[in-house]
């Protein structure tokens, strides 16, 4: 009977081992789907390349700023057009050994290019902090492709010091070339009709239907669509960067201008006002525009 109740409990502590592990495959596979999600570029602009960089950190003998990396990853997303994978989502999609393998490549570059590779990251921005009296901090940037470090950035701080956010943004403007800090969002212009042309800053992108339009963000730009015969649309955008402004251009049939619009019979109403003489009363109508003319000349 004993035997019986312990295969009982045995099986059930299996059972309920199997379900936890069963939950913590689920939840780590639903982490690497959030991270593939914000390294991906928007729908509308799969066709650009936007890199992705890692974010890693690596400690050596020093808990001093705390969440620099963190904060590094944050302003790398806020400044520039990259895909940024912090340290915890690169956790994420690595596994909880990469700060070990972190550690092991001790910021040898080719050792970290192979970390990013199996990240599928174009590049690594590794944050070093070390103590040598006061903490210094280190960020090196490593092409996943070539292998290499590319920048390197080191300044130091005193004990208790935290860098501004401001500062964070000077030391990653020497880590990384300028061309990263150009940002983009997407104008996607929708019209009514087909064959109508699309000026973007008075500068034609095409005819409708356009595929959706890649620039600089944030920006205004002046919105013109056009097409012969009919009233023309325009509007003035904004673009927010990483971000996609849908715009429906409907446009109008052109009115032809009415008989007595035209610059000849109104030219030719004043002058007859100007000449006449004695005093009549007039009524005068055109069709179907329905319109009346009356009054008395004096």
């Amino acid at each position: 009977m004993k035997s019986d109740e312990l295969a009982s409990r045995e099986l059930a502590n299996g059972e309920m081992t199997s379900r936890a592990q069963a939950r913590r495959r689920g939840a780590a596979a639903l982490a690497l789907l959030a991270v593939a999600a914000a390294l991906a570029p928007p729908a509308t602009a799969r066709a650009d390349t936007r890199r992705t960089v890692a974010v890693l950190e690596h400690r050596t003998g020093s808990s001093e700023l705390p969440g620099l990396a963190t904060r590094i990853a944050t302003e790398l997303g806020r400044l520039t057009d990259l895909g940024v994978a912090s340290p915890d989502q690169a956790r994420a999609m690595f596994g909880e050994q990469l700060d070990a393998e972190v550690v092991h490549c001790a910021g040898d570059g080719e050792c970290l290019a192979d970390l990013g590779y199996r990240l599928h990251v174009d590049e690594v921005v590794l944050v070093g902090v070390s103590e040598f009296g006061v903490p210094v901090v280190t960020l090196q940037r490593i092409d996943v492709a070539t292998r290499k470090v590319d920048a390197r950035v080191a300044e130091s701080f005193q004990l208790g010091q935290s860098p501004s956010d401001a500062a964070l943004e000077g030391y990653l403007t020497r880590l990384l070339p300028p061309a990263a800090f150009l940002r983009f969002g997407v104008i996607d212009v929708v019209a009514n009709l087909p064959g109508a042309t699309v000026r973007l800053g008075g500068h034609a992108r095409g005819q409708t239907p356009l595929a959706p339009l890649r620039v600089r963000a944030p920006e205004t730009y002046d919105l013109r669509v056009e097409r012969a015969g009919y009233v023309p649309f325009s509007a003035t955008v904004e673009v927010p960067p990483e971000g996609t402004l849908k715009v429906t251009a409907r446009l109008v049939k052109a009115r032809r201008a009415a008989w007595y619009q035209k610059r000849w019979v109104v030219g030719a109403a004043i002058a007859s006002l100007a000449v006449a003489v004695g005093s009549v009363v007039y009524v005068a109508t055109r069709g179907d525009d329905g319109l009346t003319l009356g009054g008395e000349i004096k």
